[in-house]
């Protein structure tokens, strides 16, 4: 149970400290993509500002400068002249092509042509930057400009600067998180695997203790108490003259018997406990299991005048593959708890439900049920809803067995209120 529970605190703690990590890293890509944006605006902008500053002065050929900037820099541009005619105009290896992409601009953004200009001594003019859409997704900044060089030109520009996309900026990063992420997982792993390890330890050894403890009283009980049952029923089977004497033997042996039943269960779990508990897998024929299982409680229902019903399915029962021996005993804890908590007079149903791919064997009576308050600790060792104690016939063991036996059989078991009142206990097999 510890182990149980020591890895999935280890899952736990895995998961939540790499779900962190998880995060951070996807805060930091975050960043880095906003870092990259604004630094690719700084970079347009700057670009823009030195090509306008170059073309005021007006060069010789604008059209090898524009064509080292696209070259060099990976700038785009759109240079025309106060007629409209184009001067030079970029031929990127672009996803859209650059003719699309300056009808885009227009539409979007304010570009001024140079025949537009109704001032009388128009000054050279630099838009901001603005961000356009290609026909595929991919994204450009775009800079529109108006020009005046010192000749006396006008000059109408646009340039253009492709956006990084996100997914090819996320593989160039990928190599250094995935390297991040998992170095994190592995000092996660082994740091949660010592600390864990390190904790449970005090606790590991008390309950191994106590299962030593448990194990070996159980088993050096059983000679003492075979050999005082042996005595008693030596002495009982001698003529007797007194009664009381008689009457306190029937007590012993009756004390007897209930504590050879405390051991026995106390070796149950003991041998749980250590996993030495063997399964005999083998076809089960179910009628013939409900039915021996029938027989051998009806007439200890019958003494205490509470009626016991077998309900068989229509249908034939589909072949269940288990241990027959312990699904047999966990239906028998069903019922000594149903034949004890119910009063005269009610009833207790024997029912099966089946799934596609389950088959639930269901105990319901209709006794005074199970508190809210018990319900938590239901299946937990030596609980007993009868806080007094006044029953000496369960120890609080029953269930726990039932439970125990039912993890080793791969099945279900539980309970749910009776409609009506009372409580029913049910325990679900896979068919195989």
């Amino acid at each position: 149970m510890l182990k149980r529970l020591q890895t999935r605190l280890r899952v736990f703690l895995i998961i939540f400290f790499m779900a962190v990590i998880t995060l951070i890293l996807c805060f930091s890509f975050r960043n880095t993509w906003q870092a990259r944006q604004t630094a690719d605006i700084t970079y347009i902008q700057r670009m823009a500002s030195l090509i306008i500053y170059q073309l005021e002065a007006d060069p010789e050929n604008p059209d090898e400068l524009l064509s080292n900037y696209e070259r060099e820099m990976n700038v785009y541009s759109i240079l025309e002249d106060n007629t409209g005619h184009v001067l030079f105009q970029s031929d990127p290896d672009t996803l859209t092509d650059l003719d699309t992409l300056g009808k885009i601009a227009k539409d979007n953004i304010e570009i001024q042509s140079p025949t537009a200009q109704t001032n009388s001594s128009p000054v050279t003019d630099q838009g901001g930057y603005g961000e356009i859409a290609g026909n595929n997704h991919d994204r450009y900044y775009v800079i529109p400009a108006s020009i005046s060089t010192k000749s006396g030109n006008w000059y109408s520009l646009v340039l253009f600067y492709e956006q990084p996309s996100m997914g090819a900026l996320l593989l160039r990063q990928a190599p250094s998180y995935i390297v991040v992420w998992l170095l994190a997982f592995i000092c996660i792993f082994f740091v949660s695997r010592f600390l864990l390890c390190r904790a449970f330890k005090p606790t590991e050894r008390v309950l191994q203790s106590q299962k030593d403890f448990v194990a070996a009283a159980s088993h050096e009980l059983k000679s003492p108490l075979a050999v005082i049952m042996a005595n008693v029923e030596n002495i009982q089977n001698q003529e007797l003259t007194e009664p009381q004497v008689q009457n306190h033997l029937n007590v012993i042996d009756a004390e007897c018997i209930r504590m050879s039943r405390l051991v026995r269960d106390m070796v149950l779990l003991a041998s749980s406990d250590t996993d030495q508990w063997t399964v005999q897998i083998q076809e089960v024929n179910i009628d013939t299991l409900l039915i021996t299982l029938y027989e051998a409680y009806e007439p200890v229902c019958r003494e205490k005048n509470i009626h016991l019903h077998l309900n068989l399915g229509e249908e034939s029962y589909p072949q269940l593959h288990t241990d027959q021996e312990r699904l047999f005993q966990i239906l028998s804890i069903f019922l000594d708890n149903a034949v004890s908590y119910s009063q005269k007079n009610c009833s207790i149903e024997i029912q099966t439900k089946r799934t596609a791919r389950e088959l639930a064997f269901l105990v319901i009576d209709h006794g005074h049920g199970i508190a809210e308050q018990d319900k938590p600790f239901i299946f937990d060792r030596f609980y007993c809803a009868d806080k007094s104690r006044t029953d000496k016939s369960h120890f609080g063991l029953g269930l726990s067995i039932a439970k125990e036996l039912a993890r080793i059989l791969a099945g279900k078991i539980g309970f749910e209120d009776t409609c009506g009142g009372g409580a029913t206990f049910f325990l679900t097999l896979p068919i195989k």
